[in-house]
């Protein structure tokens, strides 16, 4: 079984997209990376941050591979500092990112921030992965639906991301697959607009990630729209 993934990212109404994507369906890793910092310094953040998952090394069981994620995005995330640094940047300059790993039937999503992992399996869709946000607490703690979530005005506040603190702080989660399912990782212009329901039924229709940008944009998404599919091939 060999899983493939097909993404697409578009600046939507934004002048630069400070969006990225990574598809190594050879090595089983997909991510989705979302900058932030202006339109230079987050093309930038995300371009280091896409670059170090490419150049990535990746073998043994799930658990290594986990490994090397995380330090990979460690290393960049000092990187992105520095650079900070050394230009006397005043904003904060990051990305968010989301990695899905598969490897034979296990698999795991690490990430930082707002961006997310999605699992479509038997016509309900989950999200694995909960948002570094204070409206996700609120969310949570069953205090904001999705949809007040959604139009809550802190809801493009993140507490953690690469490159924005000196600690980064990563979450992880591993569960096994079938082949069954599909995966879709999202950038907040994405999901800001679009609902669970919005994303299933996108997925029950077998859209592809091109028809994920332009529903997103349909409704009138104000940031960049990246998405990735992930699913599984029965072809050795």
């Amino acid at each position: 079984m060999i899983w493939r993934g097909q993404g697409r990212t578009h600046k939507g109404r934004r002048a630069e997209n400070e969006d990225a994507l990574v598809c190594r369906d050879g090595d089983g890793l997909w991510a989705v990376i979302d900058g932030m910092g202006g339109h230079e310094a987050g093309d930038l953040a995300a371009t280091m941050v896409r670059e170090s998952l490419e150049s990535l090394f990746l073998g043994g069981g799930i658990a290594h591979r986990l490994v090397a994620v995380e330090t990979a995005l460690q290393t960049v995330n000092h990187a992105i500092r520095h650079h900070a640094a050394i230009n006397m940047r005043s904003k904060p300059m990051g990305a968010t990112v989301v990695v899905l790993l598969v490897y034979r039937g296990e698999a795991a999503v690490m990430w930082a921030g707002d961006s997310r992992l999605y699992r479509y399996n038997d016509d309900a869709m989950a999200m694995l992965t909960r948002d570094h946000t204070p409206v996700q607490a609120l969310v949570d703690a069953g205090q904001l639906t999705e949809q007040q979530a959604m139009a809550h005005p802190r809801a493009n506040v993140i507490y953690q991301a690469v490159g924005i603190g000196e600690k980064l702080s990563l979450e992880q989660a591993r569960f096994e697959v079938t082949g069954d399912e599909r995966f879709l990782l999202t950038s907040d212009g994405v999901h800001s607009v679009l609902t669970v329901e919005n994303l299933a039924s996108l997925m029950q229709h077998r859209v592809s990630a091109s028809g994920v940008l332009k529903a997103a944009l349909d409704r009138q998404s104000r940031d960049n729209v990246t998405a990735v599919i992930v699913s599984a091939d029965e072809e050795e």
